[in-house]
């Protein structure tokens, strides 16, 4: 039998005939064979489904994630991610579950309509883990995106950013300096040290008043780009190293001549 085939035979054990024992016998068998040959991305993908329904999760993420290598179709590549993005956050790898399902989803919504219904289901299923919010690699991954607006119109920056979050962004739309994103975090955002080490060191921006936020710069620049993006990090106390923010504004501003 090849891998295809027994991947075939081990679902219908498992999940019309409910034989565990066979089923894992077939799996294991078909695994064994992955070394030695070429398969497409849905094969890996449905051998991850078999090992996490058999109880591995090691065996679960290690197909899944050559499934994510392998696979170009957006759906089907958003679909995987987004497998993955559950199966991290069951293990409480929560930062690395919402980065996964930020891009599943991302990346999902390529592939249909604006108003393909599947999406509002999808959203709902998934906030528990989107509510975890970006890390300082996403954020500037972020910023670094939305160099590329060069109008400042709301739609374009919505494509720019791509990454949905919980709660979602608020994108004011503009001419540049005027344009911004803003995300507000229900949980620990990234630490000023983990800013620090993403962006490069920060510009202390002065307070306006006794209760006003605490306000960190960082500048991000891509070469050729038409626009330059300031991330401005606000504090509800004076950022420590270990200090989280409790909001960034992504202000894009034009790219200097």
């Amino acid at each position: 039998m090849t891998v295809t085939e027994l991947v075939r035979e081990a679902r219908v054990q498992l999940r019309v005939h409910h034989d565990r024992e066979r089923a894992l016998e077939l799996v294991t068998a078909a695994d064994a064979m992955l070394a030695d040959a070429t398969v497409p991305a849905e094969v890996h993908a449905s051998l991850a489904s078999l090992w996490l329904d058999l109880g591995d999760e090691r065996r679960s993420e290690e197909r899944i994630r050559q499934a994510i290598e392998a696979e170009s179709h957006p759906v089907l590549l958003g679909t995987h991610k987004l497998f993955y993005a559950k199966l991290l956050h069951a293990q409480q790898r929560h930062g690395e579950a919402a980065r996964h399902a930020r891009e599943g989803l991302a990346i999902y919504e390529q592939g249909v309509a604006p108003d393909y219904p599947e999406l509002p289901r999808l959203w709902a299923d998934l906030a528990p883990i989107l509510r975890h919010p970006p890390g300082a690699g996403e954020l500037r991954a972020m910023s670094e995106r939305l160099c590329a607006v060069a109008t400042g119109g709301k739609e374009e920056i919505r494509r720019a950013f791509g990454t949905p979050t919980i709660p979602p962004p608020l994108v004011t739309a503009g001419e540049l300096s005027r344009a911004s994103v803003e995300l507000h975090f229900e949980a620990l955002a990234p630490t000023r040290r983990e800013l620090d080490e993403t962006f490069g060191p920060a510009d202390v921006l002065p307070r306006t008043g006794a209760f006003a936020s605490h306000v960190l710069a960082y500048g991000v620049r891509v070469p050729g780009a038409p626009a330059r993006v300031t991330l401005y990090a606000r504090f509800a106390t004076a950022p420590e190293p270990g200090t989280s923010p409790q909001s960034v504004l992504l202000r894009i501003d034009p790219a200097p001549g």
